[in-house]
């Protein structure tokens, strides 16, 4: 990479002519791939310097140079000035917005396209609909749906396995299904998709039959489809056939569990209250014994359980890795207070003060009229928030009111 650089410099203070448009393109894509901003930004600021001509391309990879780097305000200057008659430049930067979270925004630039008369093809509705996968917004990826089929790429195999997804991740079982038959060729991803699909829907079964038929097609399960196998399990409280099908992709496909999979059976064990166990494998298994995230899996199911004594050493091994969490604290404050240890509780909440911890407040959100709503907990300054927390006090109150209900009821 600096050696591009130094062959630029040595070009901008000779007098031979520039350097072919094709050249910069090269370079610019090699400093996206190793994330070189520093370098891209030199080779834009030559660009700009010495008055180069560019291309639909050339924007286009500085566009992709800069989500790559995680720089989104450059990408957005780089696409005001970038000729928008070409679908490329939109391409990159609705998958760029999708590579960096925006996901609102990247169906944003989705609907300027439509309105700028460009015509999507099939990386366009690919990257759009990993947006509506993020935010559950089903309307929008039914749209999305309907305009794949008048664009008549509802034979392509990439746009259809993103379809698939999109309707699996929001919940749509039967859509999923429906776009899973349709499919001439059923990849792995498509498998794994609809695995997923049922499992952490409540239809654990169903995704065990589908793995079952999938390995029966002679298709060969990857640590992804394991991990959505096992987690369906997970979700159905199946210890048993959980602890089967680690055992196979261990033993039977040499697949070696990684943090994922490990978090995954920690969960199985953990809902079924089978907590020791699960600390076990924790502390028998050298490079995750510490892991953070694993043991927040389990205290989380401490908590879920009342298992205080466990809970406490967790939280203590939890706070020495990392004290800034305020998570931690907030849990096992919960604890102390749900076994009436009061003066516990309280150290917490006081410890909590000292270290300056607050919680980090919830968020939600709900497609309304092709448009996602952000809500976070305790804010007031949406519109319409005093009618939002009234419906709120209503549902509280009855769900109180049948509680009591069904307590005399027992």
């Amino acid at each position: 990479m600096g050696n591009s650089r130094e062959k630029l410099r040595e070009i901008s203070h000779s007098n031979s002519s520039q350097p072919p448009l094709d050249l910069f393109k090269k370079i610019i894509w090699a400093c996206a791939t190793s994330t070189q901003l520093r370098h891209g930004k030199f080779v834009h600021g030559y660009i700009i310097r010495n008055n180069i001509i560019s291309d639909i391309f050339t924007y286009s990879s500085l566009i992709d140079l800069y989500f790559k780097c995680g720089n989104v305000v450059l990408a957005e200057e780089v696409f005001r000035m970038t000729p928008k008659n070409n679908v490329v430049a939109w391409n990159v930067m609705i998958s760029g917005y999708v590579s960096t979270g925006c996901y609102v925004e990247s169906l944003g630039i989705y609907d300027d396209l439509r309105e700028a008369g460009i015509k999507p093809d099939a990386i366009t509705f690919t990257s759009a609909l990993a947006a509506c996968s993020q935010l559950a917004a089903l309307e929008r990826g039914k749209e999305l749906h309907n305009c794949i089929v008048e664009s008549k790429l509802d034979s392509n195999e990439i746009v259809m396995g993103a379809l698939l997804d999109m309707y699996a991740k929001c919940g749509a079982i039967n859509e999923a299904q429906g776009v899973f038959n349709h499919l001439s060729t059923i990849d792995l991803v498509s498998w794994t998709s609809m695995i997923v699909a049922y499992g952490s829907h409540g239809q654990a079964f169903e995704a065990l039959k589908l793995f079952d038929k999938m390995l029966k097609s002679n298709m060969k399960p990857d640590r992804i489809t394991f991990l959505a196998v096992i987690s369906a399990c997970s979700h159905a409280g199946l210890v048993d056939e959980g602890h089967h099908y680690f055992n196979l992709m261990v033993n039977n496909y040499g697949i070696q569990p990684a943090i994922a999979e490990y978090s995954c059976l920690i969960d199985l064990l953990g809902r079924a209250g089978r907590l020791y166990e699960a600390y076990d494998i924790l502390q028998r298994t050298h490079y995750i014994r510490e892991d953070v995230d694993l043991l927040g899996t389990l205290f989380s199911a401490c908590h879920l359980h009342g298992e205080l004594k466990l809970g406490e050493e967790i939280a203590k091994l939890l706070i020495e890795k990392d004290p800034d969490d305020p998570s931690t604290y907030i849990v096992l404050e919960k604890m102390y207070a749900s076994t009436k240890k009061w003066d516990e509780a309280r150290k917490v909440r006081l410890q909590m003060k000292d270290l300056g911890l607050r919680k980090n407040p919830g968020c939600s959100w709900i497609e309304v009229d092709r448009s996602i709503r952000y809500f976070l907990a305790e804010d007031k300054t949406f519109s319409q928030a005093e009618l939002v927390y009234d419906c709120l006090s209503l549902l509280h109150f009855q769900m109180e009111k049948d509680e009591v209900a069904v307590n005399a009821a027992l």
